[in-house]
């Protein structure tokens, strides 16, 4: 009988390229620049398709990772339908040989924006952000709100535009359920909602705080902190100065709306965010979805019993991996895509 203790939490380990998960083989580590709670991100290909992409977050083995891949159990059935050209999610989840947990997103995504950010001007970071926005318009009719904001998962695609690595993604709690609070895993401080701290569950309010957080950042710059990557505080002037006055006035009132204390103050959703930033750039609001985006009615609502079935699958099959890595024995390949059938069911 094998010792079942798990293995400590730990940092995950660089990968080799070549080094196989599943299907897929890593071909490089993506530069990651100033994340604040995702592992490391590489790119892949399938071992035996080769044309076939992929992008492969390899996470800490923490209670955020475990977190992480609890709720990818949870959610995968439903997220896998969500539609947007800039949303992406993951399809597939694993357990490296040193038993750290990965998902595996698969496609041709770009890579990581903030270590591209010096390549772009003001206006095409505003541009970005609202794309964003217009992403999660799309997501919000489909029954899905951003959680938590990690600017890790906030990539710049290969035409420039942007792509957003859903793994923050969540459904919209039911106002009337007092039981559904939303699956939280927590967020660099800096990105999350006062109300979200004293453990109110996720909303489209304090969605457009972490949103406006991250417009701060891309705007004013960021700074590293103890407690993670933050944006700093200064005016928009202070990092463009060559801003007009009565733009920078604009853009730091703007952002300070977003980023309100009470939710009651802050700028309606990521819509409303969508429209002020459009109308700083000098363009007319857009009420609907960007073209190609459909407008889809709110995802049904999975059973309180099914989620805890996946939840539990998910819990015995991090379990069974990690004890087999001790134990010398095979990968539990076979239990995790029984875990994904089982989600996607």
């Amino acid at each position: 009988m094998p010792n079942l203790s798990l293995p400590p939490p730990a940092a995950a380990a660089p990968l080799d390229e070549g080094q196989v998960l599943g299907v897929w083989r890593l071909q490089k580590p993506l530069p990651d620049g100033e994340q604040a709670h995702a592992g490391q991100w590489y790119s892949a290909h399938h071992a035996l398709a080769t044309e076939q992409k992929a992008a492969v977050l390899v996470l800490d083995r923490s209670d955020h990772g475990a977190g992480v891949m609890l709720r990818y159990a949870d959610q995968a059935g439903d997220l896998a339908r969500l539609q947007h050209p800039q949303i992406a999610v993951p399809s597939d989840s694993g357990v490296t040989p040193d038993a750290h947990p990965y998902l595996i997103v698969e496609g041709e995504h770009g890579e990581p924006l903030l270590p591209r950010l010096d390549e772009l001007g003001l206006r095409e970071r505003v541009e970005l952000l609202v794309q964003l926005c217009e992403a999660l318009r799309s997501a919000h009719q489909q029954g899905w709100l951003l959680a938590e904001l990690d600017p890790a998962m906030i990539w710049l695609d290969r035409e420039g535009g942007v792509r957003l690595m859903g793994l923050g993604l969540t459904r919209i709690p039911d106002p009337t359920d007092p039981f559904d609070r939303g699956l939280s895993l927590g967020a660099s401080p800096a990105f999350v909602a006062p109300e979200r701290r004293n453990g109110e569950p996720p909303s489209l309010a304090s969605e457009v705080y972490g949103l406006g957080a991250f417009a701060r950042g891309l705007v004013c710059g960021w700074e590293n902190t103890p407690r993670g990557l933050a944006p700093l505080r200064g005016s928009a002037g202070d990092a463009w100065p060559t801003l007009r006055e009565d733009r920078q006035m604009k853009l730091d009132s703007l952002l300070r709306r977003a980023m309100a204390e009470s939710p009651e103050l802050r700028t309606r959703g990521a819509e409303g965010l969508a429209d002020e930033l459009r109308e700083w750039l000098g363009l007319s609001p857009q009420r609907n979805a960007l073209p190609g985006a459909e407008a889809h009615a709110p995802a049904k609502p999975v059973a309180w019993w099914k989620r805890w079935l996946w939840l539990g699958a998910a819990a015995g099959v991090a379990l069974a991996a990690m004890a087999a890595r001790l134990s010398g024995d095979s990968p539990a390949t076979a239990a995790t895509a029984s875990l994904a059938r089982q989600a996607r069911s």
